[in-house]
């Protein structure tokens, strides 16, 4: 059961569809919601090589941007309370924070059931190699909670209502606990949901899928389809999960993220494949 979900703040248009999913969920599972406006200070004042002379120029400009910084945040943050007011939500909070975006999600997520997160928020690093954000994935990948990473708006809806779920599930560990945490926190509950399931036989992929759906279904899933794909049947793991949820129109992908057997984490891995190219929600746990 979702108790309670924390919403990272920093007032990009996928941190606002993020805090406006989180709220809807927080409204209709009577959970608390926490949102935490992140003043990404220890981006802003980072060390750098600069001329002789520079460095003073170099702080007084850090502390100008600094102050825009904590001024647009609190902006974000009063918004945010403001809505969770109007939305009926029963019980919310709202704070800001400055520093490292990884711990302070970190130590704040512990009082939560799950991280609620835009997927192009906190960008902080220059030139960075992939489209998702170094904080985003390095959050993905350390946080021992589920994650929700919702991508850039493309409309007024929320992006999971009344939707199809794609669950990518090939029996590792990192799957299986996000597949059973999508179940026990309810999201399950009514949902018309895909198991798709890939391993060296079709016949072994579908028996897992069989499986899972069997759990989803226990947890209250109003449809639970298996498919099961053999080795001959997949070109590349991500376009496989991210091709059949086009094709049924899905509102969220749950997957295991960095797992290490099956869906394995190595350079070009399926999780940041399906990381950098899904258009819905990810449900990710490792």
């Amino acid at each position: 059961m979702l108790r309670s979900i924390l919403v990272a703040l920093d007032g990009s248009s996928s941190s606002a569809r993020a805090s406006r999913l989180a709220l809807k969920l927080a409204q209709d599972r009577d959970a608390h919601i926490e949102g935490i406006g992140i003043v990404n200070s220890a981006w802003i004042q980072r060390p750098e090589a600069l001329p002789i002379g520079a460095i003073g120029l170099k702080s007084a400009l850090d502390l100008s941007k600094l102050s825009t910084a904590r001024e647009r945040i609190e902006s974000v943050v009063q918004e945010f309370k403001s809505k969770a007011a109007s939305s009926g939500v029963l019980s919310f909070n709202a704070k800001s924070a400055e520093g490292n975006p990884v711990s302070l999600v970190a130590e704040a997520a512990t009082a939560h059931d799950i991280v609620a997160l835009g997927k192009n928020s906190i960008f902080d690093i220059d030139g960075e190699l992939y489209d998702l954000p170094l904080c985003v994935d390095k959050i993905v990948r350390e946080e021992p909670r589920p994650v929700l990473l919702v991508p850039e708006a493309q409309g007024d809806d929320l992006p999971v209502s009344g939707r199809p779920v794609v669950v990518a599930f090939d029996g590792s560990p990192a799957s299986s606990r996000a597949l059973h945490m999508f179940a026990l926190l309810g999201f399950a509950a009514g949902a018309e949901v895909h198991v798709l399931s890939m391993a060296e036989s079709s016949g072994a992929a579908l028996n897992h899928a069989k499986q899972a759906c069997e759990l989803l279904v226990r947890h209250g899933s109003g449809v639970a389809q298996p498919v099961g794909l053999g080795a001959a049947e997949i070109s590349k793991h991500s376009a496989e999960i991210l091709d059949y949820a086009k094709r049924i129109d899905a509102g969220m992908i749950v997957m295991g993220a960095y797992g290490r057997r099956g869906i394995r984490e190595i350079f070009g891995s399926t999780t940041r494949e399906v990381l950098n190219r899904s258009a819905v929600v990810l449900f990710l746990h490792h």
